[in-house]
């Protein structure tokens, strides 16, 4: 082992050369810390007050145009409140011009009598279309509103089921194609109309095996048969 020689000018000297070398966790510099930090949690953006406020116009619009179409309710109670409303408001109009224009010939209590019918027959038409008129409109909207929404529904369940037999038409291989052909092809078998030829019989079996077996066998005997036929023959011209 090594030993450092003590007479060097690195420990005889009182000039230090060499430091100490600085971790990087020293040498980093030191920041305070904030007071107060913000964690934005992932997700979604914040909207702007831009677009909430185009939100908001294009649902006023959308209530609007809503509203315009079904301003006027098709039922009967409907029709009926606002000829008593017309009634209330040409009786008013009639009496206002009775009681201004009739003032030579209506005086004393006959003008006060017409000018408090004015007044009534207005506040009648003001409360026919303020209360039982807006609330049946009301109704009549909530009602469409209902029916609309039921048609969207109907339409998306419908645009889905559309998408699925695609997804499946697409996903389907050709051994279940041919299935599906197969199945629909059985029932157009069974409603065709019977032809006029008599079906061909199979042939019956045997006790023992199929029937070609014993085809096979019954010619086998006929040859053997006609082999002795010409034996015999044979035979029979060698004789004479």
């Amino acid at each position: 082992m090594s030993q450092r020689n003590p007479m060097n000018e690195r420990y005889t000297s009182d000039d230090r050369r060499g430091t100490t070398r600085k971790s990087a966790a020293s040498a980093k510099p030191k920041s305070k810390a904030a007071s107060s930090v913000t964690v934005v949690p992932g997700g979604k953006k914040p909207k702007t007050k831009e677009q909430i406020k185009a939100e908001r116009r294009e649902e006023d619009r959308k209530r609007r145009e809503f509203n315009n179409r079904y301003y006027k309710p098709d039922t009967l109670r409907y029709k009926r409140l606002r000829i008593a409303w017309w009634v209330c408001l040409v009786l008013a109009i009639g009496c206002c011009a009775l009681a201004f224009m009739g003032q030579d010939f209506l005086s004393g209590p006959a003008g006060v009598v017409v000018l408090v019918l004015t007044y009534v027959f207005l506040i009648a038409a003001f409360v026919i279309d303020l209360w039982p008129v807006r609330k049946e409109r009301n109704a009549y909207q909530e009602r469409m509103r209902q029916v609309e929404l039921k048609r969207e529904k109907a339409e998306r369940a419908a645009a889905q089921q559309s998408q699925q037999k695609k997804g499946t038409a697409k996903k389907g291989s050709g051994k279940n194609q041919n299935r599906h052909a197969a199945q629909k092809a059985a029932p157009a078998a069974e409603e065709a109309p019977a032809s006029d030829e008599t079906p061909v019989k199979p042939a019956r079996r045997g006790l023992f095996g199929s029937g070609f077996r014993l085809s096979n066998r019954e010619k086998m005997q006929a040859e053997k048969k006609a082999a002795k036929e010409a034996k015999a023959a044979a035979k029979k011209e060698s004789a004479e």
